[in-house]
């Protein structure tokens, strides 16, 4: 059994989070699931979200996308909207608007090979938001999960509800058919520098940091006794 530890925050500063008991937690993916369905009961099924958890909305969002005006309005403040979303260079390059909603979820282990998969939950395009899934290896790249989507519907005002499903997290091992359990806790100094550094290096060299986790994945599977079979 592996374990992992989370936390959230809102915004750029880890430190920067909402009261623990008043954020939703991680919910086991097969919590209160329907298990009438023939597939609940299927292997296959199974195995696949053994190790999944649904992430939900801790407040309730409004975003309008003004498609005349370029521009966002939301009943957040503007010093809340400011904190909460992030609108990248290239935001309206596309055919629907490309925004980050910084409801950071951090994850971190002291076990190797340790993967996060980020993957859409299908009620959130139901809100008019399409997420962007991804997969990175914890194990050795501690950065947080934002809440990175398309606006698909424009002029409409686009409502989540807290309590929303907004996507689940599932974790996995590359070389080893492992389970893992999740555990609060606040993020330790160290991490929270390791965060620091990773960040900074995708500010400053973006498309270089996945070479550097490639390269750390590489170092992290070989084994240590391997140069004793080198002639």
């Amino acid at each position: 059994m592996k374990k992992v530890y989370w936390s959230y925050s809102i915004g750029d500063n880890i430190d920067d989070a909402l009261p623990v008991d008043y954020m939703p937690s991680p919910e086991r993916y097969r919590k209160g699931y329907e298990m009438a369905y023939d597939h609940a009961k299927c292997p296959a099924f199974i195995e696949y979200t053994k190790n999944m958890w649904l992430v939900r909305q801790p407040f309730d969002l409004g975003i309008t996308y003004k498609s005349a005006d370029k521009y966002l309005q939301s009943n957040l403040d503007q010093k809340a909207f400011d904190d909460y979303v992030h609108l990248g260079d290239n935001w309206l390059s596309g055919t629907y608007p490309e925004i980050q909603m910084k409801h950071v979820l951090s994850l971190w282990t002291k076990d190797k090979d340790v993967w996060v998969e980020q993957i859409p939950h299908p009620l959130l395009s139901r809100y008019g938001f399409d997420l962007v899934p991804g997969t990175f290896p914890i194990s050795v790249w501690f950065r947080p999960l934002v809440v990175g989507v398309k606006v698909l519907d424009f002029d409409t005002n686009l409502w989540i509800p807290k309590g929303t499903p907004l996507y689940y997290i599932r974790l996995c091992s590359k070389r080893s058919n492992a389970e893992f359990k999740i555990e609060y806790q606040e993020p330790p100094a160290d991490k929270k520098r390791e965060q620091s550094r990773h960040n900074l290096l995708r500010r400053f060299s973006t498309f270089d940091s996945w070479s550097v986790i490639q390269g750390r994945v590489e170092k992290e599977s070989k084994c240590p006794f391997s140069g004793l079979w080198k002639r």
